[in-house]
């Protein structure tokens, strides 16, 4: 859906230039829905990439901490994304399995709509959102140095063969 790749497409970079301790799991995620509290059970702290909604210009980087004491809203189901982050964390602080540190970096996207190509103005931020995350892994104790030799970004999309004919 675009620019809406823009959160596989930041996972893809972290990985690619970044050497990761084994303690941290890398998920991709696409779009949980109702599953996104299950997928996210058992973790201490989570760090999610994502396009957002917002006021802003295409390809500003927003960054979102929640802990215990400060959750995101709980939203109405209206779209394949809900419920949402809010809604996950809400479940799993009834359950008392809450992460106790949620992080959300997301980028505001310019064109969302079916496709695999990425605006300009969002490509230019995924490092950024990238970057963030290490500095967000360092926070939390973990040593994450830049990889000797960076790797090729792994998109999904671009190892898939989509056919031209039906």
């Amino acid at each position: 859906m675009g620019d809406d790749g823009a959160g596989a497409a930041a996972l893809s970079a972290l990985e690619a230039g970044w050497d990761l301790p084994a303690e941290v799991t890398c998920l991709d995620l696409g779009t949980p829905g109702p599953y996104l509290a299950e997928c996210i059970r058992g973790f201490d702290a989570v760090i999610l990439f994502d396009s957002v909604s917002g006021t802003g210009a295409p390809g500003e980087v927003r960054h979102f901490r929640y802990d215990k004491e400060h959750a995101p809203p709980v939203v109405q189901r209206i779209t394949p994304h809900t419920p949402g982050i809010g809604e996950a964390l809400a479940t799993l602080a009834f359950e008392g399995t809450a992460p106790s540190s949620v992080t959300v970096i997301g980028v505001i996207p310019e064109h969302v709509s079916a496709g695999t190509e990425m605006t300009e103005a969002v490509n230019r931020a995924i490092p950024m959102m990238a970057s963030i995350a290490v500095i967000e892994l360092e926070a939390l104790g973990f040593s994450v140095p830049r990889s000797a030799e960076p790797r090729a970004l792994a998109l999904w999309w671009a190892r898939t063969a989509v056919p031209t004919t039906c």
